[in-house]
């Protein structure tokens, strides 16, 4: 693994982890009051979404979030942050306030250049390019038995910086997220993967499974933000398998 690789996947797992402890957390940053002029106060997070549901619908975004050093997050006050030239418009997705595009559309091969413009004037930027390919047909059988291991394939092999499988079983007691497992440049390209049935296990009387298929692009960021920022391109298919 390149350095740049490894400190890529150290900002996911940071950005992953901001996230949760930010529930425990609860708050706006107090630094949403102030005129910021300093980036190095912002772990700043931007990501390029395209997701294609199990009923076929496909979903794009495209999404900026900008945290404080207790991981609070942060609106800016007489600043705004634009992609690609186009103003970012502020909402709340689950408690943060997230910087976004409305009604997004997200293409391959294509540069998503995101800039925050502080109080000052100044702008600091990340940027991503999509990748050429993402996966056109995802093959997963529509049941299985949980005493049996479930094989995956996909058509349109393309080597991501990481190409991630990652589980949600749902049984009577409700969904709870399981098993993620992080693909070799080789397994991506074969084509396929077996999830071994010792992953359902459990709870008991799994019902069914939602299986989501990531690959994820990372991109560059300017440096003078906090440490943890990064920029990330995902692009996702999920399906859903019964239990029988």
């Amino acid at each position: 693994m390149n350095p740049s690789t490894k400190s890529a996947r150290q900002v996911a797992a940071l950005f992953a982890l901001a996230i949760t402890l930010f529930f425990f957390n609860g708050c706006d940053s107090a630094l949403s009051d102030i005129e910021i002029t300093d980036p190095g106060v912002l772990q700043t997070h931007f990501v390029v979404e395209r997701a294609l549901l199990d009923d076929g619908t496909i979903l794009s975004s495209l999404q900026a979030t900008l945290l404080d050093k207790n991981l609070a997050s942060v609106e800016l006050k007489n600043g705004k942050i634009k992609v690609n030239g186009q103003q970012m418009s502020v909402t709340e997705i689950l408690n943060i306030s997230t910087y976004h595009i409305p009604a997004a559309s997200v293409a391959l091969s294509t540069d998503y250049n995101f800039e925050v413009i502080l109080a000052n004037g100044k702008s600091h930027t990340g940027t991503v390019t999509t990748p050429q390919k993402t996966f056109t047909s995802v093959t997963v059988p529509s049941t299985n038995n949980v005493n049996s291991d479930l094989t995956i394939s996909w058509q349109d092999v393309y080597v991501h910086d990481d190409l991630i499988i990652s589980l949600n079983l749902t049984s009577p007691a409700g969904t709870v997220p399981g098993a993620v497992f992080t693909l070799t440049p080789s397994q991506m390209q074969s084509g396929s993967f077996v999830i071994p049935k010792s992953n359902f296990a459990t709870p008991q009387g799994i019902t069914s499974i939602t299986l989501t298929l990531t690959g994820v692009t990372y991109g560059t960021i300017d440096p003078k933000f906090r440490n943890g920022s990064g920029t990330i391109s995902r692009m996702r298919v999920e399906k859903k398998v019964i239990f029988n």
